[in-house]
């Protein structure tokens, strides 16, 4: 039950790379990491049938997130943009494993990671000019006439 905000999470702080580098990330590198993403519970099904739960969630886990930072270091053009993504992936695996471990606090627990991820994006893009968004740069645009 929570797939659909983990999902959403994480295509936001892509969404998020993309914008505050000022890069452009092409639908087909989304859905990539959308495949890898939904592969992560293909693996934790399948590794927990032989193996203990945590076990599996540890390796599927690692396995997704080694994968997503070794992509997304190469279309951000930056193996430190790449290690960020994947330590804040990684962040985000952990607290969903702690979310399906703490089923008594898993509403609080949710409630107060959406309400620091939205805080999150709403610090990092303050300044940001939402209208100029994917806009080219005047200087970019008068050499284009």
């Amino acid at each position: 039950k929570y797939a659909l905000l983990f999902i959403g999470l994480t295509f936001a702080v892509f969404f998020l790379f993309e914008v505050l580098k000022r890069m452009a990330v092409h639908p087909v590198q989304y859905a990539l990491v959308g495949m890898s993403l939904a592969l992560f519970y293909l693996l934790l099904l399948s590794l927990s049938e032989h193996l203990s739960f945590a076990l599996a969630y540890g390796i599927a886990a690692t396995a997704c997130v080694l994968l997503i930072g070794f992509y997304v270091s190469h279309v951000l053009h930056s193996a430190l943009r790449g290690a960020g993504f994947a330590a804040l992936l990684a962040l985000l695996y952990g607290m969903l494993f702690g979310l399906l471990g703490a089923e008594d606090y898993a509403l609080l627990m949710g409630s107060v990671l959406v309400f620091g991820v939205l805080a999150g994006v709403m610090v990092l893009t303050r300044k940001l000019d939402w209208y100029g968004v994917g806009r080219l740069p005047l200087a970019s645009q008068a050499s284009d006439l």
